[in-house]
């Protein structure tokens, strides 16, 4: 069922689809325990009706969409700040080996 097709029904008729669709996922997973379910992907499909007919019975208790958490786009640097910020780091010393610092006289 699309969800163009589950906005137009009531609470009450969602709940029931809801009710519907649980009862035949349990079925399902009685037979394919038993070894007689032969379409597998069945059981894919209920799952998704499932999780359809609660996001939008949850919408319509909401009033409204759900809300989506607002992301902020990454702030992105131009070429002349990144090369500015790196010139603002002070730069890691380089590091003799141990065997050329032990031949000068450096511990």
């Amino acid at each position: 069922m699309k969800p163009a097709e589950i906005r137009k029904l009531s609470l009450d008729e969602i709940e029931a689809k809801l009710a519907d669709s649980r009862e035949e996922l349990m079925k399902l997973r009685f037979q394919q325990v038993t070894g007689q379910l032969t379409d597998t992907s069945r059981l894919r499909l209920v799952r998704r009706e499932i999780a359809r007919l609660q996001t939008i019975w949850q919408e319509m208790l909401t009033g409204g969409a759900a809300p989506q958490a607002e992301q902020e786009e990454p702030k992105r640097k131009g070429k002349k700040a990144q090369e500015a910020s790196q010139e603002a780091k002070p730069k890691a010393r380089a590091r003799k080996p141990k065997a050329v610092a032990a031949e000068e006289g450096e511990a």
